[in-house]
């Protein structure tokens, strides 16, 4: 008994933290110009696994219309955490990879700051494996 009430909280957190995201699937699979925005960027082939929130008509335009050139460079945090920056008006995106010494890919999760003091509102995450070299 004593098992099952240490056990049951646990259990009780992995169910409501399931039930906040919501997985990509084929029925709603990350936006286009999500992962070809964060393949450009990082070089990487993007994999989503959880998608937040889904984008504004004004967000998939933005993402799909700004050039990588306009994306800030990548800027190191510690040990094992890249970001990059693209600020248009007052709305600004931030990607933000993070790389667990146990995991064997790193995680890209795709930030929206709506305004300069809004809190940051994660519109995707997934893994960055390398791109599939084509044999020639």
């Amino acid at each position: 008994m004593k098992i099952v009430l240490n056990i049951f909280p646990l259990w009780l957190i992995t169910v409501f933290a399931m039930a906040q995201t919501k997985p990509a699937s084929s029925t709603s699979p990350a936006p286009s110009a999500i992962v070809s925005t964060i393949q450009d960027i990082t070089g990487k082939r993007f994999q989503p696994d959880t998608v937040f929130t889904a984008l504004s008509e004004e967000d998939e335009t933005l993402l799909e219309k700004e050039p990588i050139a306009n994306w800030g460079l990548a800027q190191e945090s510690g040990q094992n955490m890249t970001y990059y920056n693209l600020v248009i008006g007052t709305r600004s995106y931030q990607l933000l990879i993070t790389k667990s010494p146990k995991a064997e890919f790193p995680t890209a999760t795709l930030l929206r700051f709506i305004t300069p003091k809004s809190k940051p509102e994660p519109i995707a995450r997934g893994t960055l494996k390398p791109k599939e070299e084509k044999p020639k």
